[in-house]
Parts: C-alpha cells; sequence; structure tokens
C-alpha cells in the first residue's frame, strides 16, 4: 500500500488508498471562536479586474456550488456589472456569468483519492471523506484535526495548505477571499478574512511601523477594539468597515511590516471594553493639545470619550497651521459642505467645546440668490470642522474687512488634524516615548475602559 502527499499550488494533495489517524480519541486544542471581517474594498463600481496568486476557485453563493472554470494562478480576470448578473471575463472574452453573490473561495484542501478499482477523484473539500482509525473505525475526515496518510515509508500528516494565498483587487494583493454583490448602483467587491489578519493590514497604514514598540501596540488594540465593535454593530450590512478613513485605513498584504506585525501578535487578540463590552476605539492623528467629550465632537454621550489636555502631543507637522480664505473662496467652501450663500457677510463663534478648546458652534451669516438675510448654523465640532475645511476644529478666526468694512478674507490658526475623539496617535507616541506601555496610554485616552482577550 502507497501514499504520496504532494504540494501543488499550495494546497496538499493526497493520493491513497487508504487513509489512516491514530486509534483513540482525537485530541484537540482549546481556542478561541475565530472571528471574520468583511471589508469593502469596491463599491458601486461598473468593472473590476482580480488575480489570485494561489488556490482559490469560484462560487455561486446563489447556489452554494463552485464553478467548473478553473481560476489560474497569476491569470487576470475582470468582472463586469451586467443587468441582472455578473459576467467573468478572460482577456476580453466572456467566459462565465453569476446571478451573484459571486465569491472568490481559496481552497483550503484538495486530495486526488484513489479508488480500489483505479479510479482518481478530486475533492476539494473533506465533507464527504471518512478515514480509517486504526482500531478499526471511521469517521468524518472534516473533524479530524491531525489526519495521516499511511505510506510504504510509514505515515505523513495530511496539511490543509502548502502555501500563501492571495488574491487582488485592483492591483492591491489582499489575505483571505472576495465576495462579489451586484446591485442597482453596480459591484461591492469584499474582502474576506480574519480580524487578526485584517489587523496586520491596518496597523501600518494607521501608523508608522518606525514607531516606538508600545505606540504600535496601543495602535493594535484601538483598531482591534474598533473592529470588532464594528462586526457586533453593522446590522444587515453585507460589510463591516470600508478601507479607507471612514472606517480605518487597510491596505492589505502589501502593507504589512514586521514591526507592526509583532504589535498586532504581541497584544494577543486584546481589546478595550467597558462594561465588558468592546467600544468603537476611535482614534486621530494629533489632539492639538486636548481631546474631547464625545457629545462636543458629534451628537451621542459615550462615557468612555472623555475630553483632557493632551500634554504628549507634540510635534511640527500639526501645531499652528493656517488656512487663508477669501470671501469668495469661503463661500465655495460653504458651499462644497452643503451651506450655500449667494454672499456670505459674516462668521461668528457661538460655543466652544467643554475643554474650551474647539469651536462647537458656529453662525454663518450671508445672503440668499434674491439678496434676502440667510443664517445657518453649523453645530458640533466635527461639523464645524469639515464645514471649513480644517484639519481640525481647534482654531482661532481673524476676519479681514475691506474699505467698505465688508467681509474681504478670513485668516485661520488652528492646531491639531481629526476629529479629538479618543487616542492621539501623536500623543501614544509621546507616551511610548516617556516610558510608558500600551496600557497607559490606552487607559489616559479611553477613560474607564479594561483590557481583556476577546472570543474567550
Amino acid at each position: 500500500m502507497s501514499a504520496r502527499i504532494l504540494c501543488r499550488s499550495g494546497v496538499a494533495l493526497l493520493l491513497a488508498l487508504i487513509v489512516l489517524v491514530p486509534g483513540g480519541q482525537a485530541r484537540g486544542v482549546s481556542s478561541p471562536v475565530p472571528v471574520n471581517v468583511r471589508v469593502a474594498l469596491v463599491q458601486q463600481a461598473g468593472a473590476v479586474d482580480f488575480l489570485v496568486n494561489g488556490s482559490y476557485q469560484l462560487v455561486d453563493l446563489s447556489t452554494s456550488k463552485s464553478v467548473s472554470y478553473p481560476l489560474n494562478n497569476q491569470e487576470s480576470y475582470l468582472l463586469q456589472a451586467q443587468t441582472g448578473f455578473i459576467q467573468v471575463l478572460k482577456a476580453g472574452k466572456p467566459v462565465a456569468s453569476f446571478k451573484g453573490p459571486l465569491a472568490v473561495r481559496e481552497i483550503k484542501f484538495r486530495a486526488s483519492v484513489l479508488s480500489g478499482g483505479g479510479l482518481v477523484t478530486e475533492k476539494n473539500s473533506p465533507d464527504g471523506l471518512l478515514v480509517l482509525g486504526a482500531g478499526g473505525t471511521t469517521r468524518p475526515l472534516s473533524g479530524v484535526s491531525e489526519p495521516v496518510a499511511m505510506g510504504a515509508q510509514g505515515t505523513a500528516v495530511l496539511s490543509g495548505g502548502c502555501g500563501l494565498n492571495l488574491v487582488s483587487v485592483a492591483g492591491k494583493r489582499y489575505r483571505g477571499e472576495l465576495e462579489v454583490r451586484l446591485d442597482d448602483t453596480g459591484l461591492t467587491v469584499i474582502n474576506e478574512l480574519s480580524l487578526e489578519e485584517y489587523l496586520r493590514g491596518v496597523v501600518p497604514c494607521e501608523m508608522p511601523a518606525a514607531w516606538p514598540a508600545e505606540a504600535l501596540r496601543a495602535q493594535a488594540v484601538a483598531a482591534r477594539s474598533y473592529v470588532l465593535w464594528q462586526i457586533k454593530n453593522t446590522g444587515n450590512q453585507p460589510f463591516h468597515v470600508t478601507a479607507d478613513q471612514s472606517s480605518q485605513v487597510y491596505g492589505g498584504y502589501d502593507a504589512e511590516d514586521t514591526a507592526t506585525d509583532k504589535a498586532v501578535a504581541e497584544t494577543g487578540r486584546i481589546v478595550a471594553l467597558y462594561k465588558g463590552e468592546p467600544i468603537p476605539a476611535f482614534f486621530h492623528s494629533s489632539s492639538g493639545g486636548y481631546t474631547e467629550n464625545s457629545e462636543d465632537v458629534w451628537k451621542t454621550p459615550l462615557p468612555y470619550l472623555k475630553g483632557k489636555a493632551d500634554p504628549f502631543d507634540r510635534n511640527d507637522k500639526h501645531y499652528n497651521w493656517q488656512v487663508t480664505y477669501t470671501a469668495d473662496q469661503l463661500k465655495e467652501q460653504l458651499a462644497a459642505a452643503g451651506y450655500r450663500f449667494e454672499k456670505v457677510i459674516d462668521l461668528a463663534e457661538k460655543e466652544r467645546t467643554a475643554t474650551g478648546a474647539r469651536v462647537k458652534r458656529l453662525l454663518v451669516s450671508g445672503t440668499g440668490p434674491v439678496g434676502e438675510a440667510v443664517y445657518q448654523e453649523i453645530y458640533n465640532a466635527d461639523n464645524v470642522r469639515k464645514a471649513l475645511g480644517l484639519k481640525s476644529a481647534l482654531f482661532s478666526l481673524e476676519k479681514v474687512y475691506d474699505q467698505d468694512k465688508h467681509l474681504a478674507a478670513v485668516v485661520i490658526t488652528g492646531n491639531g488634524w481629526g476629529h479629538g475623539l479618543g487616542m492621539s496617535q501623536w500623543g501614544a507616541l509621546g507616551m511610548a516615548r516617556k516610558g510608558y506601555n500600551y496600557r497607559d496610554i490606552l487607559a489616559y485616552y479611553y477613560t474607564g475602559i479594561e483590557l481583556a482577550p476577546y472570543g474567550r
């Protein structure tokens, strides 16, 4: 009786007459339940190109059946949105079409099973396969943690995979799998992968990998906490997060770095909890010297996002920046944010945040299309920041008037970059340089939290 285990395209192939497992009860290791993240890479697209590096198959999720058309390693495919279906093209020629959703799924198992009659059957799943134990009993192959093949040279472990599978979308490589969905707006491409693999592509995009290890660890825990909260609170949306700043920046496999990989691994599934639940651990680049209460920046009060002075945030990049708008430029900037005037007459600061640092309420006075008076109040610090196109709502305002005492320009001088909630990344750098560890950093920026591993 002979058996061979070969590695081809990152998958284990088994050619055997019989598969054996050790007699007695298979041993397992108690481990946390894995958590997957679904990241929207592309939305509302008419067409998307992809290629695979490794072993993948197309799966029609409307039928849960794999497609007979193979995905060849390192060959490019194009997905096009058509009326009512997704078309797959190779070298410009249609090769398949699906109602969708459509998955590009890793082949994590492949076996060539040789029957007693000499017939070889290819299997991409252990489902339906049985293994014969040393005691003569059988059990499903899918339930065996380390099956072995008995051959002339002894035994060998049957591995689930021998290489790294990656899928590329628009030139960027990602771990995990893809799902492509079609709606009236076009194609949505979702990358699904484990939470810890996802973090490897997030942390180096959100914080320089050359920064101190404790700052990187704090960033890893904040990013992990944020996405776990998103997973638990997504609702019926087909993805948990996007790959840009509206969630947190995710660069995939090509963004990974040894230092940030280490930070992810060394924080070992740790998340920030408030009363036992993960928090959306919002973070920003630079506090400008003060963080804020959540209700001052957005709307909802959150007990773990409280304003305070931030003496650790000191840098040359995000302090004393200046923006100047002429009256016409100010009108255009406000219009782009949804506040329309025929002419802007005045800006008046009406309220500051609890720390006194940021402008919380701004009154804009002007005229409408027929000369009527128009007043628009912009409320909450982040809306003020966005309306004026600024790095931060922590600013002072100087108004310049012409000889007729009409508003001619505004000069805005400010500090910080971002909304000012939760952890300042530059502040985390400052704390790390002063010898604080990641637990100290997180406890400083998130009020009343505890740190504990998720999934146990």
